[in-house]
């Protein structure tokens, strides 16, 4: 079983994460080696540093050039995604799991998907709930027609497209079997003002967001974020002959309600309960052996960042748009800067 060393760009609350999936994976031995953080001093990353024993440093690019490493997880806000992945891929890592959203932008997205596949390495978007069992197990009922032909596929949760967001269009997007998107309209509400929230405090934010999404199989995908959204993380699948729920508040993570079995709503057994985060490393090592392409690939983050681009861009429009997006900046900050909002 083959040795991987370790490191993280970024060594706030994510990362303990990310290390505790690396410790828990089963298809390799994991070297935890470095860090970098902009506060290694910090109370988070001496407590990543204490627990893992990771050598702590200020500054990525020294960290990436006096260690050998093979695995890196880049944990920082968004707005540093884009240059911890170009960085990394130029130091010959093998392979990277990148926290979600893939970046800020789609020229960011580009530039990170160029940069590792000049290099050759594998880079995996952090969206780890497309390994959540009750995702894994709706998406395969879906795709086997328990509930007839899938019409729509809504989703909702708190927060903002950026946080939260990226999640639900991402999981709407794999219970969908990735298939292309072919057009999108949105709408966004912002009156607080709010810059930072949480684990995003380099970037504005809206209070609520809505997206239709239009896709090539003829679903249509519904998202709902923000204040008056419903806050749970859940999801429910439509069919033209029942319905599938995931992670329904209060109830069970999955359950059917299927006109085929005239049973009434049922809850299916859930294929194993390993955490997300173990299942997700484990990919990435065999993403990075050549065995799989990852779930959470970089094709995938980009495309779940297009439709929030999407989404942004359509509110500011006030119209539809088909994909591909051809929008480079990051639309809610121009709106701000415009005042359109």
């Amino acid at each position: 079983m083959r040795t991987y060393r370790v490191g993280f760009i970024g060594c706030g609350g994510i990362s303990r994460a990310h290390a505790d999936g690396y410790r828990h994976v089963r298809n390799a031995q994991i070297e935890f080696v470095a860090g970098s953080d902009i506060d290694p001093d910090g109370e988070k990353a001496r407590r990543l540093a204490d627990e893992y024993g990771v050598k702590l440093y200020a500054d990525h690019e020294v960290m990436l050039a006096q260690e050998d490493l093979d695995l890196i997880s880049i944990c920082t806000w968004p707005s540093g995604h884009c240059e911890a992945t170009v960085a990394a891929a130029g130091h010959s890592v093998k392979g990277i799991l990148c926290e979600k959203p893939m970046a800020v932008t789609l020229e960011e997205a580009d530039r990170m998907i160029h940069a590792c596949g000049q290099a050759d390495v594998a880079l995996a978007i952090g969206h780890a709930h497309r390994f959540s069992p009750q995702a894994v197990r709706a998406r395969e009922l879906a795709q086997a027609g328990e509930i007839g032909h899938v019409k729509m596929i809504w989703g909702h949760c708190s927060l903002d497209l950026m946080n939260n967001g990226t999640h639900v269009i991402d999981l709407i997007n794999y219970l969908n079997g990735d298939v292309e998107p072919l057009w999108v309209m949105g709408q966004i509400e912002r009156h607080r003002n709010l810059e930072g929230r949480g684990n995003h405090p380099d970037m504005m934010v809206e209070d609520m967001a809505i997206g239709r999404v239009g896709y090539s199989n003829d679903v249509v995908g519904l998202i709902e974020l923000g204040e008056r959204a419903d806050q749970a993380f859940a999801f429910r699948i439509i069919g033209s002959d029942g319905i599938i729920e995931v992670n329904t508040p209060d109830g069970p993570p999955l359950k059917i309600l299927s006109g085929f079995r005239q049973q009434g709503w049922h809850t299916p057994e859930l294929p194993g309960t390993r955490s997300s985060f173990h299942s997700e490393l484990e990919e990435l090592i065999d993403a990075v052996e050549g065995r799989v392409v990852h779930r959470s690939n970089a094709k995938n983050g980009r495309r779940a960042l297009e439709i929030i681009i999407g989404i942004f861009e359509s509110s500011a429009r006030r119209t539809a748009l088909d994909f591909p997006i051809e929008v480079r900046d990051f639309p809610l900050e121009r709106m701000i800067r415009e005042k359109m909002i």
